[in-house]
């Protein structure tokens, strides 16, 4: 069951969205939780996943977070929903350079 997912940050570069604009809209439309992690019925329905990553604290020692990415499905029903074109120059770019 392993798909193609993209950063939610990322996501909305692809759709021109300002990613905190869009984590704003997201949790006021009840898609994000307040830890802006997708909802259950939206991860069900193949929009939405969250991924796990870790972190060394200096004094606590290793923590876990979770952060929220979209499937490529997602990343349509996104666009449809705020009516916005999706800008395919921007997608799956990871070189790990920002401009």
């Amino acid at each position: 069951m392993s798909q193609q997912t993209t950063p939610l940050y990322e996501a909305a570069r692809m759709l021109n969205l300002g990613p905190i604009k869009l984590y704003h809209a997201l949790r006021a439309r009840k898609v994000l939780d307040k830890n802006n992690l997708p909802y259950r019925c939206y991860v069900q329905q193949g929009l939405f996943t969250s991924e796990l990553k870790s972190y060394e604290h200096p004094t606590l020692g290793p923590k876990m977070y979770a952060t929220p990415h979209v499937t490529d499905k997602g990343i349509k029903w996104l666009a449809k929903e705020f009516e916005v074109e999706i800008t395919e120059a921007n997608s799956h770019q990871e070189t790990g350079t920002e401009a």
